[in-house]
């Protein structure tokens, strides 16, 4: 386990689910993800726990990527040797007047916030 590795695993991670890549049931995830956030409602996903927020604005689409990308979270981890145990709180979020990011609270308590497919 290399702790010094969470940053660019949760960065990978969130930049593939907000990319291209992620193209479910005909369409792509993150213009659903965009329709939302034009709306001016936060977005948050909770990695562990397979919750988007707010869930009445989920589409099947939105809801059938998370599923998918939850169940390859600890083998992308493993990737770059990172263990999904070692992670108390992934998440993605995506504030009405923000920029996305990823989020994760380390099993020592340290906190990472990085920005995914954003500039600044």
């Amino acid at each position: 386990m290399r702790y010094k590795n969470i940053p660019s695993a949760i960065h990978n991670f969130g930049a593939s689910f907000t990319s291209l890549v992620n193209y479910f049931a005909d369409g792509y995830v993150i213009d659903d993800l965009d329709l939302i956030h034009r709306q001016q409602i936060d977005i948050e996903i909770d990695w562990l726990g397979n919750i988007f927020r707010p869930m009445e604005n989920a589409t099947e689409r939105i809801l059938i990527s998370i599923r998918s990308y939850r169940s390859d979270l600890e083998r992308h981890l493993l990737s770059e040797n990172v263990e999904l145990r070692s992670l108390v709180k992934p998440e993605f979020h995506w504030p009405a007047q923000g920029r996305k990011f990823m989020a994760a609270v380390d099993d020592r308590g340290k906190d990472y916030k990085i920005y995914v497919n954003e500039s600044k």
